[in-house]
């Protein structure tokens, strides 16, 4: 934390907003255990730490009952924003989806990088990172390279797998199906495969 000589209520509101970035407990217990300073210079100026918080902007009763983020937390919300189809892309998630999940992610003591992060979650970097560039020509030559790979394509493996190249090729082509035969592949012959190789149920 920064120590400053003098506090001013700017200063305090900074300080605030700059620990909530960084991930940090903000509830009054965590604050006083952690950065007394700080929450005596905002008792003085502001009359209570709760007047203190939402001066700096931020919602009190979220922040009285927010827990920090452990690297646990940090993979559940990844993958709570994956399964709502957001785009996950760092400059996204930095500036409007979660900022502070953003800021607690790239932290040393947690996964140092946000590729780090998304692939903790279990999630493919460089195709959420493509995902917002994502165009017809992207979709059909991502396609090709998987099926030359020798990859699942059918459409619950690639759901799976490459979840941002399938609601793309849905996006441009209209459907899975349409995005395999624009690639040039065979859909039907796909599925079939897709069949045989399922163990059969008893």
């Amino acid at each position: 934390m920064r120590h400053f000589f003098r506090w001013s209520k700017d200063e305090i509101a900074m300080e605030i907003r700059g620990l909530f970035l960084d991930g940090e407990e903000l509830n009054y217990t965590a604050v006083e255990a952690n950065h007394l300073a700080l929450l005596r210079a905002a008792c003085r100026y502001f009359g209570s730490w709760k007047d203190a918080v939402e001066f700096s902007g931020l919602d009190y009763d979220k922040i009285r009952k927010y827990q920090a983020w452990t690297k646990a937390k940090i993979v559940e919300r990844i993958q709570e924003l994956h399964r709502k189809e957001a785009d996950l892309s760092w400059r996204n998630v930095s500036t409007k989806v979660d900022p502070a999940l953003a800021a607690a992610a790239i932290r040393p003591n947690r996964f140092g990088s946000w590729r780090g992060a998304l692939e903790a979650a279990g999630l493919n970097y460089d195709l959420i990172r493509r995902y917002r560039a994502w165009d017809e020509n992207l979709v059909i030559r991502e396609m090709r390279e998987l099926h030359k790979a020798g990859e699942a394509l059918n459409s619950r493996g690639v759901q799976e797998s490459a979840p941002p190249l399938f609601h793309a090729a849905r996006r441009r082509f209209e459907g899975w199906d349409s995005a395999l035969e624009a690639a040039g592949l065979d859909a039907s012959r796909i599925r079939k495969r897709s069949r045989a190789r399922t163990p059969r149920e008893l």
